[in-house]
C-alpha cells in the first residue's frame, strides 16, 4: 500500500476516534486533497477540460472550499468544541474497525489483482460504511452532514479506482449538484445559530427526550 493510500485511510479513521467537529473537517479536506493526489498522476498531463476539472473537484471543491464553509458557520455559532461523530464506547470502535476489515475482504473479492485499485475498492467500501455508521449512529444536523459527506467522499474514491473518463457534461453536473448540497447544508447550519442547542449532539441518544422538570443542574 502506498503512502497515500495510507494517508486517505488515515484520513477516514482518525475523525471517528477523535470527539471534535474540527478534526471532522480537517479528516474531510484531508480526504480531498489526497484523492486530488492520488488522481493526478491518471490527469497529467493536464490538457484537457475533464482533467482540470477533476483536480478542482477533489482538491479545490472537497479538499478546501466544502470544510471551509462548515468550518465559518461554526466557528461564527461557537459551537461546543465536542462533537462525537459515533458513540464513544469499546462497542463503535470495535464495529468500526470490523467495518474496516470487511471493506478489506470484499475488495479481494470484487478486485482479484492486488494493486492500487484493489486497495481503492477497500477504501471506498470502507468510506461508505463508515459513512452509514456515522448516519446511525448520530442524532445531530453537522454529524449527519459529515456522513453524508464521507459517502460522497467514497463514491469519488470509487471512482478513482478504475482508470475512465466519463462525459464532461454530466461530471460537472454532478460537481455543481454536490455544491448545492453543500450549500444548502451550510444554509442550514446557519440557521441553526438562534438555536445553539441543537450542535450539541450527543450519539446514542437518538430519540431520547429531556425532562421539563429536572433541575438546571443536570444540563449539560
Amino acid at each position: 500500500m502506498s503512502p497515500l493510500l495510507i494517508a486517505l485511510l488515515g484520513a477516514l479513521l482518525l475523525p471517528v476516534f477523535v470527539g471534535s467537529w474540527r478534526m471532522s473537517l480537517f479528516g474531510l479536506a484531508l480526504q480531498g486533497v489526497i484523492l486530488a493526489a492520488v488522481a493526478y498522476p491518471g490527469l497529467g498531463p493536464l490538457r484537457s477540460a475533464h482533467a482540470w476539472l477533476s483536480l478542482a473537484d477533489l482538491g479545490l471543491v472537497r479538499g478546501v472550499l466544502v470544510p471551509l464553509a462548515l468550518y465559518t458557520v461554526l466557528r461564527a455559532q461557537g459551537a461546543p468544541a465536542r462533537n462525537d461523530t459515533i458513540a464513544p464506547n469499546l462497542l463503535s470502535w470495535t464495529l468500526t474497525l470490523g467495518m474496516v476489515l470487511a471493506a478489506f475482504n470484499l475488495s479481494n473479492i470484487l478486485v482479484s489483482d492486488p494493486g492500487q485499485e484493489q486497495t481503492l475498492v477497500a477504501i471506498a467500501v470502507a468510506g461508505v460504511l463508515l459513512g452509514f455508521l456515522v448516519l446511525a449512529s448520530a442524532a445531530g444536523p453537522f454529524s449527519q452532514m459529515v456522513g453524508v459527506l464521507r459517502i460522497e467522499n467514497a463514491i469519488a474514491t470509487l471512482q478513482l479506482s478504475r482508470a475512465h473518463e466519463s462525459c464532461f457534461a454530466l461530471e460537472l453536473a454532478m460537481l455543481a449538484v454536490f455544491v448545492a448540497s453543500v450549500a444548502l447544508f451550510r444554509w442550514y447550519l446557519a440557521s441553526l445559530e438562534s438555536h445553539p442547542a441543537a450542535l450539541r449532539e450527543r450519539p446514542g441518544e437518538r430519540g431520547a427526550t429531556a425532562d421539563p422538570a429536572a433541575p438546571d443542574s443536570l444540563t449539560l
